[in-house]
């Protein structure tokens, strides 16, 4: 096999395969149950009027999960890598909002694990792609 190749064999296929899943999980759970979804992010409702908040971060996921989706079927390792490092800031901020608005700061720290995450499949498929390439 292809030092190039990069797909169901590889590790970090199924890493960023985790991710693509949770986030259409998160995506598709937002618009079903915004409630509950908005609540487990860290930041509940005061007002079930402002479901449309929740919905934006619903599409927001969605989009990400599709787009990550998109780019595993297509094998395409380098943009994943790409997609990996710059979307660490989504949870980033996710974990400063939640530390510095909620006022139960528990859910932060699925957001600082998602950035950490984020990091450690980044490198990974950094290695990869390096290596791919020498």
């Amino acid at each position: 096999m292809s030092k190039l190749y990069w797909g169901p064999k590889s590790v970090t296929f199924w890493l960023v395969g985790v991710v693509t899943l949770l986030m259409l999980y998160l995506g598709i759970r937002g618009f079903v149950q915004p409630e509950a979804a908005i609540r487990e992010y860290g930041l509940p409702l005061h007002d079930a009027a402002d479901n449309d908040l929740v919905y934006i971060k619903a599409n927001r996921d969605l989009f990400i999960g599709f787009f990550l989706l998109v780019l595993m079927i297509l094998r395409m390792r380098k943009a994943l890598l790409v997609a990996m490092f710059t979307s660490i800031l989504m949870p980033t901020v996710d974990a400063i909002l939640v530390i510095t608005n909620a006022t139960d700061k528990t859910p932060s720290w699925i957001h600082i694990v998602s950035a950490v995450y984020g990091v450690v499949v980044g490198c990974l498929l950094y290695r990869e792609e390096h290596r791919a390439h020498t």
